[in-house]
């Protein structure tokens, strides 16, 4: 065992936490230093493995996480290159400097998710391993040590194994499984849909295989940027049929870890980059990134790349218009025939006295599928189109439900919800009322909404003008109360 002097000091966990602002960003300093070890070794079948493991649980209780394993099979370290490794990361101005950007003690990241550090490597295959081991009750004193043959922890494949043990109770929600892959999904996407490696975690059972993060919407650029010196930007976009408020563009550099999101930079908070129906990411391996990760070095690299994105911006603004047209519309005319099933259904339900037999769960729900209902028998009598007084009949008609359309208003009319158009037989539904606008992004929220309004304007039709007023303030509250009553 050898002993090693590190020149951390009593104020080594200020300067960690403004390199690393959470659990995840302190495990993520050891995932990207296994990507990098495959990297290095060249091998076409990487693999970086992580493993939680668990202290058993009494009395049903969630068990508490005693050990958090990230395994590679890249190029590992000798014993001489640990001893190198502990005094770079112990160097006295590396750790000074930390705050002002300087990098080189990520290892020390342990401290904010573990007790210790057990980091257990050989280069060689067939060799035992060697064990660096860190303790946060010795960064204050500078102290850190190897062990040549550690037999707690030892392995023969080359590669390295990091073993955090002692995980701190007030972040281990933190570091659930889900959250990992989700998390990890999303910082090394780029790399793992490049098939650099694979990733996997587990919780005491099978692996999973972590995979990167699925972008929603219509894809409308994957494309390659050429920018300076043999320097290139991919580029890859989706466009989403409505706003969403995480919707975001990553910015990924070097072995695909991501740097930020790209409206973090001052040169992209602009449209369309603030747009939030546009997502995707962006990967540049020439960037190079600030020592908290967090930013980019503005060298020429980055400039160029300012520069090709910006020449792009014109173009993706046509895009988010073309495709989120496109997509609201395909969307409604769907809605709006689910909307008629459902207006078709209630009439003939209500005609024969069945709406009271319906299991509770589908009033709730209120669903435009038969399947729900094809228990009960259906109707086969005829009621006036939007009338809600059933009347006798003699043959059923395929559909009885009014035709109901969206239409954008003029200035005048823009606080109108719907109005009837009696020439065209059609109920119309200003699609820019705010109203509409709040509802359209959940399908059964829109669904709900639109019953609301056929509601109306069968009312009115049935009790004329004088209940204009009421009618349409109906309206309003129940769609402000929408969250509270469903």
């Amino acid at each position: 065992m050898a002993k090693v002097r590190l020149h951390t000091g009593p104020g080594v966990f200020a300067v960690l936490a403004n390199v690393c602002r959470s659990p995840q960003e302190a495990l993520k300093q050891f995932v990207e230093n296994a990507a990098d070890a495959i990297d290095q070794a060249k091998t076409e079948e990487g693999y970086i493995r992580l493993k939680l493991e668990y202290e058993p649980a009494d009395n049903g209780q969630m068990p508490d996480i005693l050990c958090l394993k990230i395994e590679d099979n890249g190029v590992g370290m000798t014993r001489e290159k640990m001893d190198q490794v502990l005094h770079s990361i112990g160097d006295s101005e590396k750790i000074n400097l930390a705050l002002r950007g300087e990098q080189g003690i990520g290892l020390l990241a342990f401290a904010l998710i573990a007790q210790e550090l057990h980091l257990a490597s050989t280069a060689e295959e067939g060799s035992l391993s060697s064990c660096l081991v860190l303790k946060r009750a010795w960064l204050k004193r500078g102290y850190a040590e190897i062990i040549e043959h550690c037999h707690a922890h030892e392995h023969t494949h080359r590669g390295t194994i990091a073993y955090l043990d002692g995980i701190l109770p007030e972040i281990a929600p933190q570091l659930s499984k889900e959250r990992i892959k989700g998390y990890l999904g999303q910082q090394f996407a780029s790399d793992l849909r490049a098939n650099l490696y694979a990733m996997s975690i587990s919780d005491d059972s099978e692996f999973e295989e972590i995979h990167s993060q699925h972008f929603r919407g219509v894809k409308v650029m994957s494309t390659n940027l050429p920018l300076l010196r043999g320097a290139s930007a991919f580029c890859e976009l989706y466009v989403l049929p409505w706003e969403m408020a995480d919707a975001t563009i990553s910015l990924y550099g070097r072995r695909g870890t991501r740097i930020c999101s790209l409206t973090d930079l001052d040169d992209f908070k602009v449209l369309p980059w603030l747009d939030q129906r546009l997502e995707g990411y962006i990967r540049c391996d020439r960037l190079k990134r600030t020592a908290d990760k967090t930013a980019v070095v503005q060298d020429e690299v980055y400039r160029a790349f300012v520069t090709a994105l910006q020449q792009l911006e014109p173009k993706i603004q046509q895009l988010i218009l073309e495709v989120s047209a496109e997509s609201q519309e395909r969307r409604f005319n769907l809605i709006l025939h689910r909307a008629g099933r459902l207006i078709d259904k209630f009439l003939r339900y209500r005609e024969k006295g069945l709406l009271a037999q319906l299991p509770l769960a589908t009033a709730v729900n209120i669903r435009a599928d038969d399947r729900e209902i094809k228990q009960l028998p259906l109707p086969s009598s005829e009621a006036p189109i939007g009338g809600l007084k059933p009347v006798a009949s003699v043959i059923r008609a395929p559909t009885r439900a009014p035709y109901i359309k969206l239409q954008s208003l003029p200035q005048e009319k823009a606080d109108y919800r719907s109005w009837y158009d009696p020439g065209q037989g059609v109920i119309c539904i200003n699609r820019e009322h705010a109203e509409f606008l709040l509802s359209q992004r959940e399908d059964r929220r829109c669904l709900r909404y639109l019953f609301s309004i056929w509601a109306k304007e069968s009312l009115l039709q049935e009790y004329g003008i004088d209940a204009e007023k009421v009618a349409d303030e109906l309206v309003g509250v129940l769609a402000e109360a929408e969250p509270l009553l469903w």
